[in-house]
């Protein structure tokens, strides 16, 4: 009855006990009942060992129950201690990538750039990677003045807004000198 009362307390821990995303501590405490689980299969599976033939068919069936419940509980736990394992080291592939990321990301003012393999240049929307941290590539006119299609700013680089202003200023210097003229 000893062994029962142990096997149905396993059984308790492992539902209560295991979640995918809990921390470190929990994962231990998992796997300590995993293998108290394990250890009290073990002990049932050589209680019928060792059972003398003058024991009643119901103590062995009960004694069966017992183990087969048992494995179930432990190949229960393996499972959610597998499936933790494989979301953290999901979680540690998508933060190693986030890291890189902002390793290679380089802030060249008005956009992020993000060098290719093959040492071509990539422009990337500052306004949507500060703000979601999502990579929104931004078009080109290939003279300093970028727009971004996903939330619909546009900007220039320092050099194209120079000469933009000194464009600006000499088509309206023009337009005063040919209005005076007249």
């Amino acid at each position: 009855m000893r062994l029962a009362a142990q096997a149905s307390y396993h059984r308790g821990r492992v539902s209560s006990n295991v979640r995918p995303h809990q921390d470190l501590r929990m994962d231990l405490a998992a796997i300590g009942s995993l293998l108290s689980s394990l250890k009290t299969a073990t002990d049932i599976a050589k209680f019928i060992r060792e059972s003398d033939t003058s024991l009643e068919k119901a103590e062995t069936k009960l004694k069966l129950a017992e183990l087969v419940s048992a494995l179930a509980d432990a190949k229960l736990e393996a499972a959610e201690i597998q499936q933790a394992i494989l979301d953290r080291e999901e979680t540690i592939r998508n933060l190693k990538a986030a890291a890189k990321l902002r390793g290679d990301l380089v802030w060249e003012q008005p956009r992020y750039v993000l060098k290719g393999a093959e040492g071509q240049e990539e422009s990337y929307c500052q306004n949507c990677y500060d703000s979601s941290g999502k990579l929104a590539r931004l078009h080109t006119d290939g003279a300093g003045y970028f727009q971004c299609r996903v939330c619909k700013q546009s900007f220039k680089t320092t050099d194209r807004a120079k000469r933009d202003a000194d464009s600006y200023k000499a088509a309206r210097s023009s337009q005063r000198s040919n209005w005076m003229a007249r």
